[in-house]
């Protein structure tokens, strides 16, 4: 299995967070498939909100469910386009 550096770091939070081991099935709902409680998905959330300096909106962050999906979040949240130089 090839991680990218945000998979890594996804990864990582959530099994400090839980306990989880890292390799969990990318696929498999935090909650309802591996039983993290609420309290643990806000420390996620406040985690990956500090670590890739980043504001998660509450509605993308509850649809965001899995590993995989929470990587692609933090994938598209972190993606920010070169700015052209501005001719000022």
């Amino acid at each position: 299995m090839i991680m990218n550096e945000i998979e890594k770091k996804v990864r990582d939070l959530i099994s400090r967070t839980t306990g989880l081991p890292q390799d969990v099935p990318g696929d498999a709902n935090l909650y309802l498939d591996l039983g993290v409680a609420s309290v643990h998905a806000l420390q996620i959330l406040a985690d990956l909100e500090s670590e890739f300096d980043v504001s998660i909106p509450d509605e993308e962050f509850v649809e965001a469910s899995s590993v995989a999906q929470l990587v692609a979040l933090m994938q598209k949240l972190t993606d920010v386009p070169a700015r052209e130089p501005s001719n000022v």
